[in-house]
């Protein structure tokens, strides 16, 4: 698994012309909050379905050093957070 990700990730790198993968995803996180136009989520006054699969993409990775530079270094944070309080608390099995 981890050796097939490393080859996708070569792969995807070489295909969209990646030579800085943080200044990627910061354009990205940009990019999204652009799309926003203003709006507490894209879906308008409540989260919608491109809210939830982008929350969905980020919240892994967060509280890595990536997730928080991004958050730190971008404007993604208040949506984020907005995102948060709409989705709640992770619905796992605490063992």
């Amino acid at each position: 698994g981890a050796a097939a990700m490393y080859f996708v990730s070569k792969k995807l790198k070489k295909k969209y012309n990646i030579t800085d993968e943080r200044a990627a995803l910061y354009e990205a996180a940009e990019t999204w909050v652009d799309a926003l136009n203003g709006q507490d989520f894209l879906g308008g006054s409540k989260p919608n379905l491109a809210d939830l699969a982008v929350y969905g993409v980020l919240r892994p990775i967060r509280y890595l050093r990536s997730g928080g530079d991004m958050v730190e270094h971008t404007r993604i944070g208040e949506w984020y957070t907005r995102m948060e309080n709409a989705v709640g608390e992770s619905s796992r099995i605490k063992a």
